[in-house]
């Protein structure tokens, strides 16, 4: 779809009282960033923010919004409206600030009293997330690119979890790096990605395996146990018994009816054997087997975990494909120092990326365009489906990313 819905109004909804329609629908640029729109769609906050962490938060927002009227691409809209949403929220033990920028259909927009323009619900927008203290999830740091078999452990219950194939990176922008869908800033300049474990990639392996064996197993006992009380003596006569019945109109001649249903008991044997053979593990130790595909994969996965000493178990791990395998069972992890080449870097999302002793401190900033692949048109890849990265992309060029810093409070530390 060429606009995006406004997933996240959708979630807020919208207050009438909040905002009043404008007339016209001509492009035109919000004055000031929209702020608390509405107390009863804010962002969900563990607890709430003290009077200094607001106004530091709602400082910060109208000070990235004078950046974004710097910005020709959203100063000057040719065809959109353009806008920002802000307000700060504690998530997690920090504080998040969170800042959408949106390109919107005229027509989608709406002018609140104090001037500032608010998206209509389902209204077409594009949107870029802006936010503060939030480190992302897997999902929206993988790419398809090299996303492979290799996605492991990504729980709801903990988003943050997971390891999965290292994205490819498409350049440094004012010291934070671009990834296909992300920028990503982190005040110490580090990654926002460290190296998988190896120990703990094949452990996790090896538990998956286990459990989808054993999920294996039991359907294949209850699937045998049915099978085999389908052919008890008692089973086949009452069978043979229902289809006299049905057929007696059918086959008046009795010698062809006997014959019918002799051929019938046939049939019935001939399928049972053939069931049987499939849900009983074949003689032959075939790697492409469905049954002996898992087991020889775990076979593999314990001997190669067994091999590893400390060192290899704490070394950072690479991803690879086992051609003798089916492509579902062919998974294999290594340390990377030895996984050889075609071997795929796995990583995670680092560890302690907001430090909570400090937790008003801005530390970790992202632009994410919604899994839209801008990291490719910024390097000159035409696309497709660029959507809001025909906006986002110039944006990323007329930013000043050096001022952007500096209302992050990090105008001592250099970009790297």
């Amino acid at each position: 779809m060429r606009l995006l819905l406004l997933a996240f109004g959708l979630a807020l909804g919208f207050s009438p009282a909040s905002a009043q329609s404008t007339p016209g629908s001509q492009p035109r640029m919000s004055p000031i960033v929209t702020w608390d729109p509405d107390p009863g769609v804010r962002p969900p906050t563990q607890r709430q923010l003290t009077p200094a962490e607001l106004k530091a938060a709602r400082s910060r927002a109208e000070r990235v919004y004078d950046l974004l009227k710097a910005a020709p691409i959203f100063s000057q809209p040719a065809k959109h409206a353009t806008l920002a949403t802000a307000w700060p929220t504690v998530w997690d033990g920090a504080v998040r600030e969170q800042l959408i920028v949106y390109w919107s259909a005229p027509q989608d927009v709406k002018q609140r009293p104090d001037g500032s323009l608010w998206p209509k619900t389902g209204g077409a927008h594009l949107l870029a997330w802006f936010e503060a203290n939030k480190p992302p999830t897997p999902p929206m740091l993988e790419d398809p690119a090299t996303r492979g078999n290799f996605t492991r452990g990504l729980v709801a219950e903990d988003p943050l979890q997971g390891m999965f194939a290292e994205p490819r990176t498409f350049g440094q922008i004012g010291g934070g790096t671009l990834y296909n869908s992300m920028l990503v800033f982190t005040k110490d300049g580090r990654s926002v990605l460290e190296p998988a474990p190896a120990g703990v990639l094949l452990e996790g392996e090896i538990e998956r395996v286990k459990r989808l064996i054993a999920g294996m197993d039991r359907n294949a006992k209850s699937s045998l146990e049915q099978l085999e009380a389908s052919m008890t003596p008692q089973a086949k006569a009452e069978r043979r018994a229902k289809r006299a019945d049905r057929w007696k109109t059918q086959f008046r001649n009795p010698t062809t009816l006997t014959g019918e249903l002799d051929a019938a008991d046939k049939s019935d044997e001939s399928d049972y054997q053939r069931q049987k053979e499939r849900f009983t593990a074949p003689a032959v130790r075939d790697p492409q087997s469905v049954s002996w595909g898992p087991r020889l994969a775990l076979e593999a996965l314990e001997k190669r975990l067994a091999s590893l000493d400390a060192a290899g178990r704490q070394a950072g791990a690479c991803g690879r494909m086992d051609p003798a395998f089916a492509v579902h069972n062919g998974v294999r992890f290594e340390p990377a120092t030895s996984g050889g080449a075609g071997c795929v870097p796995m990583v995670r999302i680092r560890r302690g990326l907001v430090d909570l002793k400090r937790p008003a401190e801005i530390q970790l900033f992202t632009v994410w365009i919604v899994e839209r692949p801008c990291g490719e048109l910024w390097v000159g890849k035409p696309s497709l489906q660029s959507d809001n990265c025909d906006q986002v992309v110039p944006l990323f060029r007329q930013l000043d990313w050096a001022a952007l810093r500096t209302v992050l409070g990090w105008q001592g530390q250099p970009a790297p």
